[in-house]
């Protein structure tokens, strides 16, 4: 028999399962003809897993290497690097394919750096040689695109079998399909090692394996249905902002949408020239956020029709605070800007220092206090900005990226730094108070309830601190990093997770209370709390309402979703 060609992905969940799914999805789209391994989970019982990834990857042409941030510090649960155990699966699966010289294409995800071969197991470090691609969130569909020109010529065989997703045919697709449980029937969910079936075929997707209406919950093993949930046509990186019963946020399919905070029902929504991550800050009657179409857009909050809108020289995910009048906001052109809340016209911008990379400027959202804007840039530093000025009045040089957003509490201002730390600094003249170091990334917004700071790390704990200190309290390890921002109420904090799940953790204790299963990582949106709910979005494309006590419903589902 004839060696079938196909392509292999090969990633971490935690830190790509999203984008996994998305690329998956256009190679199926571009690639009729060809298989796309993303999975190997559906092992049967008393096989051997090494001999199942041998022959996965024996089949395929191309190993497509997904390498996010935290590619090469990721730990076990022991703390253990797991790059350098052999069993792990994505060693097992470039071992592989090394040994069989398989045509191996790293894909950088949103500014992650390619290893060096210091910081691979011996038996890995000629992946380090292999010439790379970058895939970033902002320009996905350009970016995989390009990708896919470059593996056209690398794929000769030709197959009936477009997709493969958890070991899963098409027919064993539709059958999964007629045997679907009853709507509300409770049925154990189905353990694999990825769980990214859910995010590789989409909202719609899951329509078309059987995954629909009642029966979808149910195989989730949620505690219940949500309050409500809303579909939008993208990913909802953008945070929740709810105001006088109206939930504000944006979409990647280039919407700002306001919702009815109680029933989910839309009161409108405003389409950018681009996909919104930016979260909405809502102040006299109007909605002010960010879109990557390069624009600051204010909307009135009551019709949605724009007020103005103000570009700058990039796209923007920094999202906008607003004081005395100004509205101010970061963006990838490497400005810090402050506009006139009512007109737009600006009133200074702010540079950040010389950079180079693919995303550079300020991701960071700025936070203003007593007159100083305090935000954080990819140049490294911390800036604390007169706001009436725009002028420096002190910074602070981290070890990396400053992505995350400040908290300032009792003239300390908290913040993340991709250097695995965060950062407590004077916001008098920002000298180090403290540091508290993790295994990741801190992109997380730390949020402070007392004398308690709890904050989320790409090493997938939430972290609860002594807020003058910084020592730690407890923490609690998920299965995914944390990019959301935790809040806190009611004894309770909540977060979301790459795992696919918003966490509700025991302020004092750290023990988990609920968790809700979501059919997509909860990335950059961090959950809201307002009126006994929480609200948050998720990488599925939705925007979830839960009781905040225990997650469930109190009311009918509304019909969302």
């Amino acid at each position: 028999m004839s060696r079938q060609s196909g392509i292999f992905l090969s990633y971490r969940r935690e830190e790509a399962g999203y984008a996994a799914g998305r690329l998956a999805d256009r190679i199926a789209t571009r690639f009729d003809d060809t298989r796309v391994f993303i999975d190997v989970d559906s092992v049967p019982a008393g096989e051997d897993f090494v001999r199942a990834i041998q022959r996965a990857v024996a089949d395929c042409d191309v190993l497509l290497a997904v390498i996010g941030r935290q590619w090469t510090t990721m730990t076990d649960s022991e703390g253990r690097r797991r790059l350098d155990d052999p069993e792990d699966f994505v060693v097992l699966e470039l071992n592989e394919a090394l040994e069989r010289d398989i045509h191996i294409v790293p894909v950088l995800l949103d500014g992650a750096a390619m290893p060096r071969p210091d910081e691979l197991p011996s038996a890995l470090r000629p992946l380090s040689r292999r010439n790379a691609v970058r895939v970033d969130a902002e320009s996905f569909r350009r970016d995989a695109d390009a990708l896919l020109e470059q593996l056209t010529p690398l794929l000769p065989g030709r197959l009936e079998t477009p997709l493969k997703a958890s070991g899963s045919t098409g027919q064993e697709a539709a059958a999964a399909s007629r045997e679907q449980p009853a709507a509300g029937r409770r049925t154990a969910p189905r353990v694999t090692r990825r769980s990214l079936v859910r995010a590789a075929v989409g909202v719609g997707g899951l329509a078309a394996v059987g995954i629909g209406g009642r029966a979808g919950w149910a195989l989730l093993d949620r505690p219940s249905r949500p309050r409500w949930v809303v579909t939008t046509g993208g990913e909802v990186f953008s945070s929740p902002t709810v105001v006088d019963g109206t939930v504000y946020v944006g979409s990647r399919d280039n919407h700002l949408y306001a919702l009815d905070a109680r029933t989910g029902n839309e009161r409108w929504r405003y389409r950018t020239g681009g996909p919104v991550t930016s979260s909405p800050a809502v102040a006299g009657g109007r909605v002010y956020v960010g879109s990557n179409d390069t624009r600051v857009h204010a909307v009135d909050a009551d019709s949605g029709h724009v007020s103005w809108t103000f570009a700058t020289g990039a796209a923007i995910h920094s999202s906008p605070a607003v004081a005395d009048g100004t509205v101010f906001i970061g963006s990838r052109d490497n400005y810090v800007y402050a506009l006139d809340a009512t007109k737009g016209d600006v009133r200074w911008k702010f540079p950040g220092g010389r950079q180079e990379g693919p995303v550079i400027g300020f991701n960071s959202s700025p936070l203003v206090v007593d007159g100083v804007v305090y935000v954080g840039c990819r140049d490294h530093n911390v800036y604390a900005i007169d706001a009436e000025g725009g002028y420096q009045r002190w910074r602070r040089t981290t070890g990396s990226t400053v992505d995350s957003s400040g908290t300032v509490t009792s003239g300390v201002l908290l913040i993340g730094s991709d250097d695995h730390s965060l950062w407590a600094l004077s916001t008098a003249d920002g000298t180090v108070i403290w540091t508290f170091v993790t295994q990741g990334g801190v992109v997380s917004t730390p949020w402070v309830e007392g004398d308690a700071v709890f904050v989320g790390s790409g090493d997938q704990n939430l972290y609860s601190l002594d807020a003058t200190t910084g020592r730690i309290r407890w923490k609690l390890r998920t299965d995914g990093a944390i990019r959301s921002s935790p809040t806190a109420g009611s004894g309770l904090v909540y977060v979301g997770s790459g795992d696919f799940s918003l966490y509700a953790v025991d302020a004092t204790t750290g023990r988990k209370r609920w968790s809700f299963a979501t059919y997509g990582p909860v990335d950059d949106s961090s959950p809201v709390l307002a009126d006994d709910t929480v609200y948050v979005g998720s990488l599925d494309h939705r925007i979830y309402a839960l009781d905040a006590r225990d997650g469930a419903e109190q009311n009918p589902p509304l019909g969302h979703g």
